[in-house]
């Protein structure tokens, strides 16, 4: 007599629900992404696969995960489940794969990056000069952008990690506080605006200045934006300007002034070229955060590279600790 392998669970055995890892990635790029054609891309697959994993999911679990409510994706009770246990189960598979990976040998591969240019002008040069002596095995890949491109490029898969302002997270990354910043009045040496250099200033000295600011789309535009309405600050001209280099080249020619985190402004402390004047009343600060894919364990080289970045902003911030508006409560720590 052949056998016959029978499809029920034998009498006494409880059968459980069995959800698959792919269907798991499927339901949270859905939701993460508001969009069945976008996780798709983002999962590199087809919408409707996209579409039969998430309902598979769905029928193996016997509840609805996901409800349309104005044009959008909301969680269900269940769904809120699935969505934040998913995403452990994810990150704790790939540091399983990763751990077994890094036994086999020294500490190398590719991490890929990203940071904003307030960093990147004083930090970057000296952390990879450590990184690099400490870890030669490891191939870097750096992009600079503002901090909305990166936290979704970070999102996408594209970065392992990101140094940006603290802002609101979108859906699937987790952010880790690295540290606060205070912002400058930035003018040329030649040209600035009679106070002495490295000396507080009050807000409403920007009053007749002409101003560069950052666009629209930087998470600091906002917060100025505020600031100089709140307290009735009358520029004489207003400039839109993303480039932080060109911003500070166009500071050290000409009249026009700009504020600008601390960190960026690190090598011009001297102020030779450039003068410096932490801004008071009010005083102006900016958080850093690095932010990780939150169902996603970076690799070892990635959280090395992390901590050895963070140290050196540690370092630059700290460095204005002996300014009169210094912040006591300031802390740096690594993620």
């Amino acid at each position: 007599m052949v056998g016959v392998a029978s499809h029920f669970p034998k009498a006494g055995v409880v059968a459980y629900p069995s959800i698959k890892i792919r269907a798991l990635q499927a339901f949270i790029a859905v939701y993460e992404e508001q969009s069945f054609s976008r996780a798709a891309e983002r999962e590199n697959t087809t919408q409707s696969g996209m579409s039969t994993q998430v309902k598979g999911l769905e029928l193996v679990l016997g509840v609805p995960l996901l409800v349309r409510e104005r044009k959008r994706f909301a969680l269900t009770p269940a769904g809120e489940i699935i969505y934040r246990e998913g995403q452990a189960i994810l990150k704790a598979l790939m540091a399983t794969e990763k751990a077994v990976q890094e036994m086999r040998g020294a500490v190398a591969g590719l991490v890929r990056f990203g940071m904003i240019p307030s960093l990147t002008r004083s930090v970057l040069i000296p952390a990879l000069h450590q990184f690099q002596s400490q870890f030669p095995d490891v191939e870097l890949s750096l992009l600079e952008e503002y901090s909305f491109s990166l936290m979704r490029r970070v999102l996408d898969g594209e970065l392992d990690f990101a140094l940006v302002p603290s802002t609101d997270l979108p859906a699937g990354l987790t952010g880790t506080y690295v540290g606060r910043d205070c912002e400058m009045l930035v003018s040329g040496a030649a040209a600035g605006i009679g106070t002495p250099h490295l000396a507080p200033i009050p807000l409403q000295a920007l009053s007749g200045c002409r101003l560069i600011v950052p666009s629209r789309l930087n998470v600091r535009r906002k917060h100025i934006d505020t600031l100089l309405n709140t307290h009735g600050v009358h520029l004489a001209e207003m400039l839109e300007m993303d480039g932080m280099l060109a911003t500070l080249e166009m500071i050290g020619a000409t009249d026009w002034v700009a504020i600008l985190p601390s960190a960026i402004c690190h090598p011009d402390k001297a102020g030779t070229v450039r003068r410096l004047n932490p801004i008071k009343d009010p005083p102006i600060s900016l958080d850093y955060v690095l932010v990780e894919k939150a169902e996603m364990a970076a690799p070892r080289a990635a959280r090395l590279l992390a901590d050895c970045l963070v140290a050196h902003v540690a370092v630059i911030l700290a460095d204005w600790d002996d300014l009169p508006i210094a912040d006591p409560e300031r802390h740096y720590q690594k993620p």
